[in-house]
């Protein structure tokens, strides 16, 4: 009879834990926000880019009314030389703000980590709003082939983004 009680209340135990662990993943993608008293709320995303037409646009993130305060995207491609500081993608623009009214290209020559290969490299960069050239209202990430031909190598763009909602 005690081992029954004992197995009743590790299940019990286990069955509070994974409440709790539930309940922290379901509430654990928002923090208290410092503005107006509302949540942000974290979102991630990722797409293959296969295909997409030259001086194509693929509106990757969109949040509007609601505004990104920051955003991390992973971006890879074919490049010259892969290795950290090394250029950008040649073909790949991430365009992030709000469409419409600005749009700045965040990948840069820090953008390049090194992982990979020169047939597969991947690009991170980090935005947030009103710094490092970043308007201060972000609803949007763009991914622009800027490239002569459509892309056609593993290319994909992955991101995470912290989410304010409009006010």
């Amino acid at each position: 009879m005690q081992r029954h009680k004992l197995y009743l209340a590790v299940a019990a135990a286990v069955a509070v834990v994974a409440l709790a662990i539930s309940a922290t993943a379901a509430g654990g993608s928002e923090k208290k926000g410092n503005g107006g008293g509302g949540h942000n709320q974290l979102i991630s995303e990722s797409a293959l880019l296969a295909g997409l037409a030259s001086n194509s646009l693929f509106p990757f993130l969109d949040t509007t009314p609601n505004t990104i305060r920051r955003t991390h995207i992973a971006i890879t491609d074919a490049t010259a030389a892969c290795t950290a500081g090394a250029a950008p993608p040649a073909n790949i623009q991430v365009l992030v703000g709000q469409a419409g009214v600005a749009l700045t290209n965040v990948m840069t020559a820090a953008t390049n980590t090194g992982i990979g290969t020169a047939a597969q490299c991947v690009f991170h960069a980090t935005a947030r709003s009103g710094q490092g050239g970043v308007p201060g209202t972000v609803t949007d990430v763009v991914v622009r082939n800027a490239g002569a031909a459509p892309l056609t190598g593993i290319n994909t763009v992955t991101a995470s983004a912290t989410v304010r909602p409009a006010h």
